[in-house]
């Protein structure tokens, strides 16, 4: 039986040439020029008796790296090109604000349509919830399937954006106008739909609380998104976020640690509110140790650092958060600070270890191998 997979020379020629284009220095008839002579090496390398995929790699490897190809190309004497990042630049920022303008006109229109239909009851509050985590799933979701899928997407926005520039803007700007303008007025409908609930005294009045989450978790998925974008095209579109984070120096760890914790510490507060909106402490602890916990799985792959380095990368960024923390507010208190009392930064810290020692157990299982000390 044949168990080689299907081979799809048109998206595999497509995705060689929207990373040429990627590259910024080649134009429209540089592409066509190499595409040529990459269909011409093809054909005399199948003349052999190679498959359509072998010769396809043979090929591309006559015609050679890319970023080769990007240096070569970029030494010739000819007109200068328009730089096309402050393009792109606009158009990221254009589909950001028209992205968040359609889920904020949807999700709290959905909320208002919920309240006034349902009324104060706990179904309310239910569907949503179940409506912003769907359409926070979705974004998620969405994101990672445009990076892991999204050759023929890519190739086709560049092509957009070399043959109808303007008429690319011009269209996202009025979709963007149309969203912003569905956008304020679900959020005036929004705002008038919580005032409703104060001051009727609702049981079931959570809107605030769901949609503060919400946004925050929107967000942070962009913010990864952020990050995954400049890595890959500072690193050639050879690296991921993971990857660069388990090579990365110790200083970038910290930092990166620090900002982890962060959206730990904001998700939990946000999410005690909703079930137990009483004033405390334990979103801290949880906050530590979902933030070692994660920081140490992340780790458990590198192989650049020993179990006890990668333990103290761990809980480090919860150090320094405590300690800026402490230099902040407690000058500004008059009464003693939470900070201090009740064994609080030994129950914070013991609660990153624990965390990053789970997750350092839990990256050595999944490596299969012993972690080295």
């Amino acid at each position: 039986m044949d168990h080689k997979s299907h081979f799809d020379l048109s998206q595999a020629t497509q995705t060689w040439l929207s990373q040429l284009e990627q590259r910024g220095t080649f134009t429209k008839d540089d592409l066509r020029e190499l595409q040529s002579h990459l269909l011409d090496g093809m054909d005399a390398l199948q003349a052999t008796g190679l498959s359509q995929q072998e010769a396809f790699l043979v090929a591309t490897h006559r015609v050679g790296p890319l970023d080769v190809l990007a240096e070569e190309f970029g030494k010739l004497d000819r007109p200068a090109q328009p730089q096309r990042e402050s393009v792109l630049l606009l158009l990221g920022v254009i589909s950001f604000m028209l992205v968040k303008n359609t889920v904020e006109m949807v999700s709290e229109c959905g909320a208002v349509a919920l309240a006034r239909y349902l009324g104060d009851s706990f179904l309310t509050s239910l569907l949503d919830m179940s409506l912003s985590l769907l359409l926070l799933c979705s974004l998620s979701v969405g994101v990672s399937r445009w990076f892991n899928e999204s050759g023929l997407v890519r190739s086709w926005l560049f092509t957009q954006l070399n043959q109808r520039p303007i008429r690319l803007i011009i269209g996202m700007t009025v979709l963007l106008g149309g969203s912003a303008l569905g956008a304020y007025l679900g959020h005036h409908q929004f705002e008038a739909l919580v005032t409703k609930t104060s001051t009727e005294r609702w049981t079931h009045s959570e809107f605030g609380h769901v949609h503060g989450l919400f946004w925050l978790g929107f967000y942070l998925v962009w913010l990864l998104m952020l990050f995954q974008v400049a890595i890959g095209y500072l690193s050639a579109g050879s690296q991921t976020l993971l990857t660069w984070l388990r090579q990365a120096s110790l200083g970038w760890l910290l930092v990166a640690g620090l900002g982890l914790f962060s959206c730990c510490l904001g998700i939990s507060i946000m999410g005690m509110r909703i079930l137990a909106p009483v004033d405390g402490t334990p979103h801290f602890y949880v906050s530590a140790g979902l933030s070692g916990l994660l920081s140490a799985l992340v780790l458990s792959r590198s192989l650049h650092y020993s179990f006890l380095t990668r333990l103290l990368v761990s809980v480090t960024p919860l150090l320094i958060w405590y300690l800026l923390a402490l230099g902040t507010t407690v000058p500004f208190e008059e009464k003693p600070s939470r900070l201090l009392e009740d064994l609080f930064p030994v129950k914070f810290i013991i609660s990153g270890l624990v965390g990053g020692l789970i997750g350092l157990f839990l990256g050595s299982l999944s490596n299969r191998r012993p972690v080295s000390i």
